[in-house]
């Protein structure tokens, strides 16, 4: 609230507290998040909806239960966790980087074996061509003297 007794509408407005989400409130209460959105109705703590579709609540300064966990304690173990897992990723990345480079070395060798495959069956591919060209034209010459009567063969 402020001076005048009015919540605070505009951007001007200094609000303290921290907004929400249901499930953020749950993990901090410990709770489901059914029920911290039953506590936050029961308290009648102020929502709004947020950008993303989510409502938001902000509850007051002391609505922590006696005995809760605080969340924001562990954000320190949280962090350095974080950072082993990041460093055991990006050692993973290198890992990767390196099997990537191998097969692609791989792939340049079958690649370049193929290439030779198929230049040495383009070759007998192609003068298997010419011997059935060959053979065409010893047949086509041969049924064209087949052609020729009887007598003109043998007269030249």
């Amino acid at each position: 609230m402020t001076a005048y007794g009015r919540a605070p509408t505009c951007a001007g407005d200094v609000v303290d507290g921290e907004w929400l989400t249901y499930r953020d409130l749950a993990v901090r209460l410990g709770v489901s998040v059914e029920a911290a959105r039953r506590r936050a109705l029961r308290g009648k703590w102020r929502r709004q909806p947020g950008n993303d579709g989510m409502t938001r609540v902000m509850p007051p300064d002391d609505w922590r239960p006696p005995g809760a966990p605080d969340v924001r304690a562990d954000t320190a173990e949280a962090t350095s966790a974080n950072a082993a897992t990041i460093k055991a990723l990006q050692a993973h990345v290198g890992t990767l980087k390196e099997q990537l480079a191998a097969a692609e070395a791989r792939a340049q060798k079958q690649a370049t074996e193929v290439g030779a495959e198929l230049a040495a069956e383009r070759a007998r591919t192609e003068k298997a061509i010419a011997a059935f060209a060959a053979l065409a034209e010893r047949l086509d010459a041969l049924e064209a003297a087949k052609a020729r009567p009887w007598w003109r063969r043998f007269a030249g």
